[in-house]
């Protein structure tokens, strides 16, 4: 394996860059750029909103504070199965007297056991997928139009929200392009790019207030009258929060997430909920607020790594085929030249030769979209190599494969789901037969290509007592606790773990902590215009506030009768949320847990009855993209028009059945068709798209290292008993 490294590095002579795509942690870096990604499938649109409205690093209301609310929203967000330490939380909520309200295509678990409604507002509001964005839309103008704004908040910490809104940044941010301090410039909205200039453009559209709600409730279905009432309850009963989840996937994960995310903040902004305690702007806070900080792991080399040359994750096989990503070549060649002082030339593309899957790596075939045109370009490297300790649906791909060792096999700190809590994992068994840990597998390898690299013979105990050694309690938490202290190295080891419990009437909210015109944004305002995205250009959607974004694909798609490349009609909508059996694709391998919870297409009995398909039958879902073929569930749990396949199942191509689907391959932006295994696995990975949605930008990833979504919830399938062509 370090031969071929070798082999491949020694074109960085030519290139200005080894043509090697580094995926997770190696010491490759050490010999020059690589290739790395920016996207991040999991926040990246919830992320890229947040860079625009109120900053990457602004954490949103812990979950503790749920108990200070009055009114709860779960929005596309199912905590029972994807975050289900939160049940908890909620639970006690709902005890304390709170409100909960869903909304979601799917009568979920949180659903069931949570939601409660309130006044004549339902418990569980039934949503198309794909369409928050309307309906975001139609309850700001309802809270705007009925004057149940916080006009003074609006004006005092706000930007963008009225027309010829301007401001002086005093931001602490510098311009991730230039280097420049925001703080000095000044910046103005242009005319017609307000958020209240946006709610009067709704009502001249679709004729008046009445007209707009028609509308929202055409897309959404649901009725008018419940967004009108659901508007009124969040405006008047304080606080409220908005649990649109972190990470968590549902309407964030869809071509219009970025906007259904800055929507939500953008209704937070306009009643104040944005730093008031039982608030909350969308995303759960990763933290209950306060937590001890580690110090640093040991440097393993005194050698900087060079930066990497970054391509857009949702395009991955698009570079491999052709060297190109979303971007023009003009920016391209601009992006690379600015960030890596590399000239690619008139003719810009990036060159991979090699696949280096490292520490850490992600299954690029499970997780990842578009597997059948990643069939074809991950043939086209010299060479992949993984580090793996299953043999994954991309270890499978791979020419060598090193046996790394799991995480009982290893000690170390780690954080729990809610934060607050330090963890403690102790080593339960030694690496069995030739596995080693991922820094090992470096080491080895480094070794061989001459890099000055390495642990120098620390153990992993040894690492976490110099973090402990450097470790400090939060300054904050000694308003709340005096008394509170570290405890020492081998008592954190025998009680492995330590927390820091937070009163619910002193709960941290990040927001409230930043004074007017001080937020991590360009204008140093909550925005409700992001200059600095209108100056780069890069936003998908080519708009620069939030409000209502038709995805690329989606239910206006269906009411027009739309035909997908293959001449087919696709009437239904899929969604791919976290499930219970699995994390991420995570124990999708193991027998006990996929007899338990068998993996299905749940479907509504009416769009069962017309195709013909009854419960537990075998059946098919396509589209354009590909096939994949699974049980049905049918139930009706969910709305007419929409099916729901769970995300993270491995891909496992039929050794017999093929089918003929359309992508582009060599980058001429024309589909043409090829001949694919159906997906027996049932990966929804197999239907997802190659396109990047929020505001994919290099640049953008220095601020939040997230920019980019995921566009998959909500797109075009069709389901059959009988194989399509």
């Amino acid at each position: 394996m370090a031969g071929w490294v070798k082999e491949v590095a020694a074109k960085k002579k030519d290139l200005g860059y080894l043509p090697i795509w580094n995926v997770g942690q190696s010491p490759l870096p050490l010999l020059g750029p690589c290739v790395d990604v920016y996207g991040h499938h999991s926040a990246g649109n919830q992320m890229d909103a947040m860079v625009a409205a109120i900053g990457s690093s602004v954490q949103g209301n812990t979950s503790i504070d749920a108990h200070n609310s009055k009114l709860i929203i779960l929005w596309s967000n199912d905590p029972k199965s994807s975050q289900a330490h939160l049940s908890f939380r909620l639970t006690k909520a709902k005890e304390n007297g709170a409100a909960i309200v869903v909304v979601d295509p799917r009568y979920t678990d949180s659903a069931a056991t949570m939601a409660t409604g309130i006044k004549d507002v339902p418990g569980w509001i039934a949503i198309r997928p794909a369409t928050d964005t309307a309906m975001l839309s139609a309850m700001a103008n309802v809270i705007y139009r009925k004057k149940l704004h916080d006009e003074d908040f609006i004006k005092k910490y706000c930007f963008g929200f009225y027309p010829g809104d301007e401001v002086v940044s005093d931001s602490p941010m510098k311009d991730p392009v230039t280097g420049a301090p925001f703080k000095g410039q000044k910046f103005n909205v242009p005319e017609g790019q307000s958020f209240v200039e946006y709610l009067d453009s709704l009502e001249k559209e679709h004729g008046g207030y009445d007209g707009v709600l028609k509308w929202a409730s055409k897309l959404t279905g649901a009725p008018a009258k419940v967004i009108e009432s659901f508007a009124v309850q969040y405006a008047t009963v304080k606080p409220a929060a908005v649990w649109g989840g972190w990470t968590s996937g549902g309407a964030q994960r869809n071509n219009a997430g970025m906007f259904y995310s800055w929507l939500i903040i953008a209704i937070s902004a306009m009643t104040g909920n944005i730093t008031r305690r039982g608030g909350g702007i969308g995303m759960v806070s990763p933290s209950d607020g306060y937590k001890p900080k580690l110090g640093p792991q040991p440097a393993v080399s005194k050698t900087k790594a060079a930066r990497p040359i970054l391509v857009s994750r949702y395009n991955t096989s698009e570079v491999l085929l052709t060297g190109r990503d979303t971007r023009t070549a003009e920016q391209l060649r601009a992006d690379v030249l600015t960030m890596n002082k590399i000239d690619l030339g008139a003719d810009p593309r990036i060159q991979i030769d090699m696949i280096f899957r490292g520490g850490g790596s992600v299954d690029e075939f499970n997780q990842r979209s578009s597997i059948n045109k990643k069939r074809l370009a991950w043939k086209k490297p010299k060479y992949v190599v993984s580090y793996e300790w299953v043999m994954s649906s991309t270890a499978a791909w791979s020419d060598i494969i090193l046996p790394a060792a799991m995480n009982l096999e290893q000690s170390f700190f780690t954080f729990g789901q809610i934060g607050a809590n330090l963890d403690v994992v102790n080593k339960v068994i030694e690496p069995m037969y030739e596995s080693k840990p991922d820094w090992q597998i470096n080491e080895m390898l480094a070794k061989r290509l001459g890099i000055e690299y390495g642990r120098n013979g620390l153990s992993d105990i040894d690492i976490m007592k110099k973090q402990w050694e450097k470790a400090t309690m939060p300054e904050a938490y000694k308003a709340i606790d005096p008394a509170a202290k570290l405890p020492s190295f081998d008592e954190i080891i025998q009680n492995a773990q330590l927390l820091l419990p937070t009163p619910v009437d002193k709960t941290f909210v990040h927001a409230a902590t930043f004074a007017p015109g001080k937020f991590q944004t360009d204008t140093g305002k909550i925005n409700f215009y992001s200059p600095y995205y209108a100056r780069r250009q890069r936003v998908t959607a080519k708009v620069y506030r939030p409000q209502y974004i038709r995805p690329f694909e989606g239910y206006e798609d269906i009411l027009e009768g739309k035909k997908g490349v293959k001449g087919v009609k696709y009437g239904l909508q899929f969604v791919t949320p976290h499930l219970l059996p699995r994390a991420h694709s995570s124990f999708d391998n193991v027998p006990i847990l996929k007899d338990l919870m068998p993996h299905a297409v749940e479907m509504h009995p009416l769009d069962a009855q017309k195709r013909g398909i009854k419960d537990g039958q075998i059946v098919y879902v396509y589209n354009d993209m590909g096939c994949i073929k699974l049980p049905a569930r049918i139930t009706k749990r969910i709305i007419p028009g929409v099916v729901c396949i769970g995300h993270g199942v491995w891909y496992r191509p039929s050794l017999t059945e093929t089918y003929k689907a359309w992508y582009d391959s060599d980058g001429n932006g024309k589909m043409e068709k090829h001949t694919v295994p159906v997906d027996v696995g049932g990966c929804t990975s197999t239907l997802a798209y190659d396109i990047e949605s929020g505001a994919g930008d290099p640049f953008t990833h220095l601020i939040n290292k997230k920019t980019g979504g995921f566009a998959g919830n909500g797109n075009l399938c069709e389901v059959s008993v009988n194989k399509p062509q």
